[in-house]
């Protein structure tokens, strides 16, 4: 019911958080060989996939051991070109929800299928994980009280929640390979529209989540505890429990274009945004303070005006020039991870290539966001997200493929970088859209990096929200999304003057 598999989706006007599936299992006894369940899932009104869920009871000599298979198709489309993803989720427990093992698998085709299983050996989670083509294995302390995935429903289903109460656990999300903190708070009985049309009194639950907070989510339960309803604050973002036939209907008419759908218009567009050397914007989304999740940084500067409106001033930045290397500064951006894979051969080719035998850190970084924006040709928006070393090897990609890329070269050539999240301008369009670029740690502070525009460093057009170090041991990448998902779901951008 709460299964989030959120899947990082992507930008160039768009970033799709998958899915909090609405598992409807009935209760069932020891006898029964499986449970199974299916959902519909909508975004923005239209039907964009379905889920199935499979449980199972299994006796081991003394032991109930329960299992759950989940598996998901998406199928929308970004800027015309169709985009496919699915996911399965195997998951293996004890009666009062310990895990023990756990598999997942996500296919996004081009991409290289990515992939993570997992299991418990005494107070450990052994985890191998496959990005890329990469497999890894880590070892993490493991607390027996943080519960499978699938527990909740269940606990759920054998005591379900009543109008005011509150409950709090630990549960693991193979998705992410991270412990979560949740939270659920039932309200009260309201009457909802189901998929058929038909309505019913169902029990309203708030569900709150540690890796994607921000993004509210809501629960129909019946009084049996099963949820027939779920809809979170994302791109108008429901799923609903149906009967097998209807889950598996094809899509009809013209799938969802995510993209186009995302754009956030502007009623009095600016000419050559991305060339000037400031620009002003009132910020408004309602119900929330833009302040609060707008960071000040090396390129731009905010202000609270009131609770839902905000100015940010953006600069441009130019990389520096003839600087030294950076030495004992920001060394947790220098390491090799599973999407910024700066030991990959390929990868260093291509930052050899780029160098061209410059020493000056801030010279290797222009010349190096200028090779790939030459050498990605082709302009891919059916791929989720690949890791530097995919593409390194397919030289096709959007954003995040740029972002990548360049962000392992430059750590190839010890120059510390990340990845920066938020907004870009799109003149054609007249429109703000989802965003991924580069951010290179030259001359003591961030410089922003752009392969996607190549030229040199970035101007006004781009408004940061978060970024992040892709790190195998930090925050799960989705969360660095989380505050584009919120601007993308209300918000409203004027430009109030602009600096040339």
């Amino acid at each position: 019911m709460f299964r989030n598999g959120f899947r990082l989706a992507k930008c160039a006007a768009f970033v799709l958080a998958m899915l909090a599936l609405s598992s409807s299992q009935k209760a069932f006894t020891a006898d029964d060989e499986a449970n199974e369940s299916w959902q519909v899932i909508h975004l923005s009104g239209q039907r964009i996939g379905y889920g199935r869920v499979v449980i199972r009871e299994v006796k081991r000599g003394r032991d109930t051991v329960f299992t759950t298979d989940t598996e998901e198709h998406v199928s929308i489309r970004r800027f015309g070109q169709q985009l496919r993803i699915q996911s399965k989720t195997h998951t293996e427990e004890t009666e009062d929800g310990q895990l023990l093992s756990y598999s997942f698998e996500m296919k996004n085709p081009p991409a290289q299928t990515t992939k993570s299983s997992g299991r418990v050996e005494g107070r450990n989670l052994i985890i191998e994980s496959t990005v890329g083509g990469r497999v890894q294995t880590k070892k993490l302390p493991w607390d027996a009280t943080v519960k499978s995935p699938a527990w909740q429903d269940r606990s759920l289903r054998d005591a379900p929640l009543k109008p005011g109460e509150s409950r709090s656990f630990k549960t693991f999300m193979p998705e992410f390979s991270k412990v979560v903190n949740v939270r659920i708070t039932a309200d009260d009985y309201r009457t909802v529209k189901l998929h058929d049309g038909s309505e019913k009194s169902l029990l309203k639950v708030s569900v709150s989540q540690s890796i994607l907070p921000g993004i509210a989510m809501r629960v129909y339960l019946d009084k049996d505890g099963e949820s027939l309803r779920t809809e979170a604050d994302l791109l108008g973002m429901v799923t609903f429990s149906v009967p097998r036939e209807v889950a598996l209907e094809k899509i009809a008419g013209k799938e969802l274009d995510v993209a186009t759908n995302t754009l956030i218009r502007i009623a009095d567009p600016p000419i050559g945004l991305h060339d000037r050397k400031s620009a002003i914007y009132r910020i408004r989304t309602k119900g929330r303070n833009p302040a609060d999740f707008l960071p000040t940084g090396e390129t731009q500067t905010v202000a609270s005006m009131d609770d839902e409106t905000a100015t940010l001033t953006v600069s441009s930045v130019e990389p520096p020039k003839n600087i030294q290397p950076s030495r004992n500064q920001q060394k947790d951006y220098l390491g090799d991870t599973q999407f910024l894979q700066s030991r990959d051969s390929r990868v260093q080719e291509h930052a050899r290539k780029a160098t061209a035998g410059s020493l000056d850190p801030g010279t290797i970084a222009v010349r190096m966001e200028q090779y790939v924006y030459k050498e990605l040709k082709k302009k891919n928006f059916s791929t989720a997200l690949a890791s530097a070393a995919e593409v390194a090897r397919s030289l096709e990609g959007d954003c995040t493929e740029h972002a990548c890329l360049l962000a392992a070269m430059l750590r190839v050539q010890k120059i510390p970088s990340r990845v920066a999240v938020g907004l870009v301008y799109a003149e054609r369009l007249a429109a703000f859209g989802g965003h991924m670029w580069t951010e290179a740690w030259l001359d003591g502070k961030w410089v922003p990096l752009d392969a996607t525009l190549g030229k040199g460093g970035i101007g006004p057009g781009h408004i940061k929200l978060a970024d992040s170090s892709l790190s195998d041991d930090g925050p799960a990448p989705v969360t660095s999304f989380v505050p584009l998902m919120n601007m993308l779901s209300n918000v409203t951008i004027d430009v109030v003057s602009t600096e040339k």
